[in-house]
């Protein structure tokens, strides 16, 4: 092969690697993946049973529960009504997929909010998935729980229940909630939970804090009726805690721009009242466009 027929290659091989360096130049050879791979990056969470608004009786739930992650699952949260009962690391953190079952034995009957979130492999953890759930004790029980309706309120300020007498002492006090307005909706005008606890006196009598809900519209609407109650958290031998989301709180649309009333009801373990709080009347819920 003579010089000039050498030089002429070498040329056409320097223009072949200069060509392949330019920009971001690149060649697909079908292994890059296209619409139909698994997407690294997303996180998603969800409860597969019990059903949003199912009505169960006072017995052990099974809770099922999953997460998915193209990059793979590293922990899955499970709590209800605000405190985490499970939490569990996931060995593999290459599985991309994970089901989960938890045996929750609710002690009141009422409303209840079970939440999971779970986090991928990279740190990102996902939404909240969440269901409520309404578990029905005997009539009695739902009874006794229920606050008096109060005679029929004007438009204008509904007046507030009268708290009962609290045998032997006991009492709710520190009556408290973190906000003064939270809001509902697609946009980011604010938080959409609240936080509301309380302490009581002689909690070694108190077997239950159940927090019940009602709305007050303050364009002169009325007032809608209480909702079923939720048991309360407790945090430690006197001080009971609750978090509400308000999408998942019965009525909470109802109105657009609302009054959020709220009660606490102690119970002893035979579900009989101990005592309750007045109506406090302070907390607003506006809808976020």
């Amino acid at each position: 092969m003579n010089r000039k027929k050498i030089l002429g290659i070498i040329a056409v091989l320097l223009v072949i690697v200069i060509a392949c360096d330019i920009g971001n130049f690149s060649i697909d050879f079908g292994n890059s993946g296209g619409d139909d791979q698994p997407q690294g990056g997303t996180i998603e969470a969800g409860i597969d049973a019990p059903a949003n608004g199912a009505n169960l009786p006072m017995a052990p739930v099974e809770v099922s529960y999953h997460a998915t992650s193209g990059d793979g699952i590293s922990a899955i949260e499970l709590s209800i009504n605000g405190e985490v009962v499970s939490s569990s690391a996931s060995p593999d953190s290459d599985q991309k997929v994970v089901a989960m079952k938890y045996t929750w034995q609710p002690s009141v009957s009422g409303s209840h909010t079970i939440r999971v979130r779970a986090q991928s492999s990279s740190g990102l953890w996902s939404d909240f998935s969440a269901a409520t759930v309404n578990i029905q004790g005997s009539q009695q029980q739902q009874e006794q729980e229920k606050p008096e309706e109060t005679e029929k309120e004007e438009e204008s300020e509904p007046e507030p229940d009268k708290p009962t007498a609290t045998p032997e002492d006991v009492t709710n006090y520190n009556v408290e909630h973190n906000l003064e307005k939270f809001y509902y909706g697609k946009g980011s005008c604010g938080s959409r939970e609240i936080t509301i606890s309380a302490d009581v006196t002689h909690p070694d009598k108190v077997y239950a804090a159940i927090l019940f809900i009602r709305f007050y519209d303050e364009e002169g609407e009325g007032t809608s009726k209480w909702d079923s109650g939720r048991a309360m958290v407790r945090k430690n031998d006197e001080h009971f805690s609750v978090t509400l989301f308000s999408e998942n709180i019965p009525n909470y649309n109802m109105y657009e721009f609302t009054i959020m009333n709220y009660q606490i009801v102690l119970q002893d373990k035979a579900g009989n009242r101990l005592a309750k709080t007045d109506v406090i009347k302070k907390v607003e819920m506006d809808i976020c466009p």
